[in-house]
């Protein structure tokens, strides 16, 4: 598919890294596999793609993709029930396969089952019946001693540990700890989603306690999910906290949506059309999740 944009679009698309794309095989509809979304993204000049899924780890399919298409994908896990929830021995195996990203639980995040109607398409499949996960103890402030495991083996690695859809407090707790532990990349992830919702107070402060980066993802201003965000809200969290500590990225890949990198030219256009320079917006979309990635 050939993207039209103009050139300023197009060159700020050049070199981009989408850290966050849902691809098929899924149980869920996905409008690109894996192959095919390295294959487009190559064509239109990006660097890196990364690929997840909220049920089973991406990382060595990510290398498959990467070997038939000759462009870096790469992968990650997602701890919810399928893997075992939080479980650092999933963790373990899927950063010795090469996985980038550990995702804090989504899906399957007590916050999450709590307000399933939030994305509904999703919400379907999970049923009524499971009991969300929760990162802390009974005293409600301190980490579970598996979460801590796990907070090691990715400070170990030097791997990406992503906050998921948990709660404001257990984002909190998990941010400190895993600073403490010697993770190095820390990556809010849609904070502005409406079934995350922290307020620029909340990811202010997350960035104080040693969150590297707040993720804005344009699917959360789509139809994909039942309560929209504005679009210019992400302009004005951007604003409000700077671009050297935000990443730009998609969250694409559902079957109603743009292509991802299509979806990532339009996400573009409109930060640079609410007023955001193409230097931030660069750092961005390629300085800030390269550094995050150590490519």
């Amino acid at each position: 598919m050939r993207l039209r944009f103009d050139s300023v679009v197009m060159d700020l698309l050049e070199g981009a890294i989408d850290i966050h794309i849902h691809s098929a095989p899924d149980v869920y509809p996905r409008i690109q596999n894996d192959v095919e979304l390295a294959m487009q993204a190559k064509e239109v000049g990006m660097q890196a793609i990364v690929v997840k899924n909220h049920f089973f780890p991406t990382a060595a399919r990510a290398q498959l993709a990467t070997d038939v298409t000759d462009f870096p994908v790469y992968g990650g896990i997602a701890l919810n029930l399928p893997v075992g929830g939080l479980n650092p021995h999933a963790v373990d195996f899927a950063l010795k396969m090469g996985a980038k990203i550990v995702w804090l639980p989504t899906l399957h995040a007590r916050k999450f089952l709590q307000n399933k109607s939030h994305v509904k398409n999703l919400a379907d499949e999970l049923g009524d019946d499971i009991k969300g996960i929760y990162l802390l103890e009974q005293d409600d402030e301190t980490l579970k001693p598996e979460v801590l495991k796990i907070l090691c083996l990715i400070a170990k690695r030097n791997a990406i540990l992503a906050t998921g859809h948990v709660t404001l407090k257990e984002a909190r707790i998990a941010i400190k700890a895993a600073a403490n532990a010697g993770v190095k990349n820390i990556i809010v992830t849609h904070p502005l989603a409406s079934f995350v919702n922290y307020s620029l107070k909340d990811m202010k402060e997350m960035i104080d306690m040693g969150a590297t980066y707040l993720e804005h993802v344009y699917n959360d201003t789509t139809r994909q999910v039942g309560h929209p965000i504005d679009r210019r809200s992400i302009f004005e969290a951007v604003e409000g906290i700077g671009a050297k500590h935000c990443i730009m990225s998609t969250d694409a890949g559902q079957w109603l949506n743009p292509i991802p990198s299509q979806q990532m030219g339009i996400y573009i256009k409109d930060m640079l059309n609410y007023g955001l320079n193409p230097e931030d917006i660069r750092t961005m979309v390629t300085t800030n999740p390269a550094a995050a990635l150590g490519i």
